[in-house]
């Protein structure tokens, strides 16, 4: 067993530092150095075998079933994944509407070289990985009638940029810009070359093609000229000047734009007597740049050097030379495998949310024509809904830019079975072994029945009140324009904000949300000078000459109030602040530029603050200007698509056009009108115009009037904001009071945690009401994004506090601030509230069920380790002598803790199988070693490997145990902030350019070293 244990944490280790490795120097390092190596290997089969010889060492078979179920299911799952690793493969086929394809390309990059002598021929297939951490090898040897063809490798780089070098030796070299299909990108030509950009070639006096046209560029005796077969238009982009040519030859002049089409040509520089070095400044690939590979093969004493530029997904180039009479066919790059069945592609169809370019679905219309067994059957794949035939599956995976194509992900994996069995296995062993009288979790149970009493303190929920400025102090302002700001009647305001609004991403919400959602992002509180957020919008867009002398930007550094020319300590700048008197220039614009440019390692605080009020004033901006209402839906418009008044006026057909002009002006007026009379009985009528309009015109997308209500009602409750007091004051409370009854256990905490109690189980009432009424408003589960999974996280919390931990003040206490605290991130300015529309990728019942299983599990860790943290303080107060009662609050702390650590282990390593589970049917593979998954999985060897410390007579103490549960719960902290701000991958916000660790972390981990430092002082304590 202590091998056991030492390779959960050395399993943990490695495969955690992976993700790191990963994020500097690209997944084809980590393949070459880790995953696919056979050192690797034989780890995972060594770990393995250690799980197997533990299951017959401690005959768990006989004495328990339950945990022999679960246990072995991993070995069941291990051959599956050995299947998987040496029989599946998977890859990519593209189809275009009306083809018929059998063939599929492989997702990994792969040497293919074939030797032919004397009639005779040999072959080599391998797949190629390259590290930029370590020096790379390549040595192959193919043997043919008595020679030996040798392979080695000379050279190779990640990504391929060319540089022009001086060469007294040299040629003339073009650098050209070319802007094919709306991407520009630098190209290099020698005398000779002929490059293909779709519609046309660009050659450098070579020989005219006749299957399309051919941009030619010749050199003469009086410079460059370029014959076009189409006429194009220029720009000279010294002068600015501009003009149209004809079709023919024309002198060729740097730094002019030619135009023709969607397609533009420049010529960058002429370099002569040079030549083109291939360098590389990247540690890792990049989607869209090919590798470089050069090879020397040699036969006796000859040898030929080859270069092979494969890219991601490709097949690669053929190379074909003779080396002393044998011939070689080599290749790298993604292989050609041949299916045993056709798919053709009748019909490509993309949805995308109403008004947005956003993809809702896309979907493949197809036809599966297998001959060998006569079948010919159309069918439909779409995102979470496969073609399985013949132990190929088929994923939509991606589209062709036109819509007129499909690119399908292709898996073979004849593992499936065995793995989804394994899977079956582990849960049920599981959740069994949790109600075994004789399991460890019964016996536990047991134990802390019998024991009282416990207790600890926690100085990280002084964080919270530093999340937020909602309640800073307001700005002065003026009798005047606060009497004209709170002008607008509030009931007319709150009718407004029942108006459906579409935001750019396609969301049908009412304006009330809007409102919230502005009045936040620029004061950063939740309402300001006493007015509801729907009056102030209403303001904003009515008299924005008022609203843009009111001081309500939140200004975050003291620089820049200096540089708007406002006291240093200012909290708030007027809109008029930012704009100079003199010529209306944007006063921070060059140092938001600046700011902007930088890697978010390397801005400062005022960097990331000058970003910030940047977006705040160009908010203000959009709400001045009228642009955030997308309120007038477009007649007839395929996509539903809905407008902003001007735009509508400027776009719309004549007949809804004169509508919305006529809608638009009535309501101003009329708004105009209450403001002078105070009567708003006319603005009431004008809003219900435009609401008919909506209904009109709208209905396809239009929210019913229920879930408008519902939503509005979400946002006045604002129930998750008002969780984090509640739970931090019963936190608080009851730490107070658990103190005061483990020091004088003759005071009665009987009534006291019957209150506490019944107001923390309030609270989590309120939670679940929030989560659902989120749940109704989005139109999905709601924890598909940081601050639904942190808010859900607090909810199970909560639920693992009431379940285990409501006999005990101290674990009640813990509970409480563990979830406030939660509670309280989820409201920090990095993470983002707003509800949004799913990527086609997330609308699984697989991923609802993944992701609410695994921020369970999550939930009860972090009860744990709140419950290890509070053992660690009351270590420190009952001294070298102990105390009783505390050591008696130590022991049922600690059962609880375990008991916590037990069920969320279960519930995370059952979560994050189903996550395997959804990815294997959404994109054809339960595992790829991505770092969040990967950090899923240290979470789970790490505490496996604490749950197995008892094991150990060395490490069987209860003081041990609880330093080990605390800290254990950095791997979940990893999981959930690390890889999503500082890791590269699919879950990641950051994609490898991660922001600076704040300052708050390196204070929270001395402390937790000091306190653990304090605590084994007194850890003797008998069990």
């Amino acid at each position: 067993m202590k091998m056991a244990v030492l390779m959960l944490f050395v399993f943990g280790f490695i495969i955690g530092a992976a993700t790191f490795m990963e994020n500097d120097y690209g997944t084809q390092t980590v393949k070459a150095l880790i995953y696919k190596t056979k050192w690797f290997e034989l780890f995972l089969a060594y770990f393995t075998a250690i799980l197997v010889y533990n299951i017959f060492k401690y005959k768990t078979y006989k004495k328990n079933l339950a945990v022999f179920l679960f246990h072995f299911s991993f070995f069941i799952i291990a051959v599956g994944a050995l299947i998987t690793r040496y029989i599946g493969y998977e890859g990519i086929m593209h189809i275009r509407e009306g083809q018929s394809v059998n063939m599929m390309v492989s997702d990994e990059k792969i040497l293919e070289a074939v030797a032919t002598f004397g009639g005779k021929s040999v072959s080599l297939e391998k797949p190629l990985y390259f590290s930029t951490m370590t020096q790379n090898t390549l040595e192959e040897d193919l043997d043919i009638g008595g020679k030996k063809v040798h392979l080695s490798l000379l050279k190779y780089l990640p990504t391929i940029e060319h540089e022009v070098i001086p060469d007294p030796e040299g040629k003339t070299i073009l650098e050209l810009k070319v802007s094919a299909e709306g991407q520009g990108k630098i190209y290099y030509f020698s005398k000779g070359d002929l490059k293909d950009f779709g519609a046309f070639y660009i050659g450098y006096d070579t020989p005219l093609r006749t299957d399309k046209p051919t941009f030619l560029i010749k050199e003469s005796e009086d410079g460059f000229k370029v014959n076009s077969p189409f006429a194009m238009s220029y720009l000279k982009m010294d002068d600015k000047s501009s003009g149209e040519l004809d079709a023919g030859d024309h002198n060729l002049t740097q730094r002019m734009l030619y135009r023709f089409g969607s397609n533009a040509i420049v010529v960058k520089s002429i370099y002569e007597k040079s030549k083109l070095k291939i360098v590389s400044s990247s540690l890792k690939t990049e989607s869209g740049k090919p590798e470089y590979i050069e090879l020397k093969a040699s036969v006796g004493d000859q040898s030929r050097e080859i270069v092979c530029k494969p890219l991601n997904g490709q097949p690669g180039e053929l190379n074909t030379i003779e080396i002393d009479g044998v011939r070689l066919d080599l290749r790298i790059g993604a292989k050609i495998i041949e299916v045993p069945f056709a798919i053709k592609l009748d019909k490509f169809t993309l949805e995308r949310y109403p008004g947005s370019m956003t993809p809702a679905s896309y979907a493949s219309d197809v036809v599966l024509i297998d001959k060998e067994q006569n079948l010919t059957m159309p069918y439909k794949i779409y995102m979470n809904h496969i073609l399985d035939h013949r132990n190929y599956r088929f994923f939509q995976s991606s589209y062709d830019m036109d819509e007129k194509g499909t690119i399908l992900s292709v898996n073979h994996d004849p593992g499936t079975l065995p793995t989804y069995v394994g899977y079956l296995f582990m849960t049920l062993g599981m959740i069994w072994s949790l109600f075994v009288p004789t399991g460890r979790f019964q016996k536990l149970l047991k134990g802390a029945r019998k024991l009282q009493g416990a207790a600890v303190s926690i100085l990280l929920a002084l964080m919270i009140f530093n999340a937020t400025d909602l309640h800073a102090e307001e700005p002065k302002i003026d009798p005047g324009v606060k009497k004209a700001i709170s002008a607008y009647d509030i009931d007319h305001a709150q009718k407004m904000g029942k108006l459906a609004v579409q935001d750019y991403m396609g969301r049908m919400k009412p304006l009330d949300t809007v409102a919230h959602e502005m009045v936040a992002k620029i004061t950063g509180k939740s309402a300001m000078f006493g007015l509801h957020p729907m009056q102030m919008l209403l303001g904003m867009i009515t008299q924005p000459e008022v609203y843009q002398n009111v001081p309500m930007i939140k200004i975050g550094h003291k620089k820049i109030a200096l540089t708007l020319g406002l006291p240093e300590d200012a909290k708030f700048a007027q809109f008029s602040d930012f704009f100079s008197k003199e010529d209306n220039s944007y006063k921070i614009y060059s140092a938001v530029t600046d700011a902007t440019r930088k890697k978010p390692l390397d801005q400062s605080t005022y960097d990331k603050e000058l970003i910030k009020i940047d977006e705040r004033v160009n908010v203000s901006y959009m709400v001045y200007q009228g642009t955030i209402l997308r309120i007038y839906p477009q007649a007839g418009d395929a996509n539903n698509k809905w407008a902003a008044p001007l735009e509508a006026i400027k776009t719309f057909e004549p007949k809804t056009r004169d509508l919305v002009q006529l809608s638009v002006s009535a309501y101003f007026q009329s708004v105009t009108e209450g403001l002078n009379t105070g009567n708003w009985t006319h603005a009431d009528l004008a809003l219900k115009g435009i609401m008919g309009y909506q209904k009109t015109y709208g209905a396809a997308v239009l929210p019913s009037q229920q879930h408008i209500d519902m939503e509005i009602a979400y946002n006045k409750l604002g129930l998750f904001s008002k969780l984090v007091p509640l739970y931090l004051l019963v936190g608080l409370v009851m730490l107070v009071f658990a103190f005061i009854h483990v020091l004088k256990p003759a005071f009665s905490m009987k009534w006291i945690m019957r209150g506490a109690l019944s107001i923390f189980i309030f609270g989590f009432v309120m939670h679940m009401v929030g989560l659902g009424i989120r749940w109704y408003v989005a139109g999905h589960a709601p924890w598909s994004n940081a601050y639904e999974s942190i808010v859900f996280i607090a909810a199970s919390t909560a639920l693992a506090g009431i379940l285990l931990a409501r006999h005990s003040p101290f674990a009640l206490a813990g509970t409480a601030l563990l979830a406030g605290i939660t509670m309280g991130v989820a409201h920090m300015s990095f993470i983002n509230p707003e509800i949004t529309n799913l990527v086609p990728v997330l609308k699984s019942y697989w991923l609802m069920i993944h992701v609410a299983t695994i921020i369970s599990g999550d939930g009860f860790l972090g009860l744990g380790s709140i419950l290890g943290l509070l053992v660690l303080i009351l270590f420190i107060i009952r001294g070298k002598g102990g105390h009783e009662n505390i050591d008696r609050s130590i022991r049922e702390l600690t059962n609880l803790s375990e008991m916590a650590l037990i069920v969320g282990l279960f519930l995370l390593t059952i979560g994050n199988f189903l996550g395997g589970v959804w990815a294997n049917e959404s994109w054809g593979r339960y595992w790829g070693w991505d770092p969040k998954e990967t950090w899923a999985a240290v979470t789970i060897l790490i505490y496996a490997a604490v749950l197995h410390m008892r094991f150990i007579p060395a490490l069987r103490s209860i003081f041990l145990y609880n330093v080990v549960a605390t800290w254990a719960y950095s791997t979940v902290l990893m999981t959930y902030f690390g890889v999503n701000y500082y890791l590269s991958g699919l879950h990641s916000y950051a994609a490898g350019d991660p922001v600076p660790i704040p300052m708050w972390v390196y204070y929270a981990v001395a402390g937790l070293f000091v306190l653990t430092f304090l605590a084994a002082r007194n850890k003797n304590l008998e069990k």
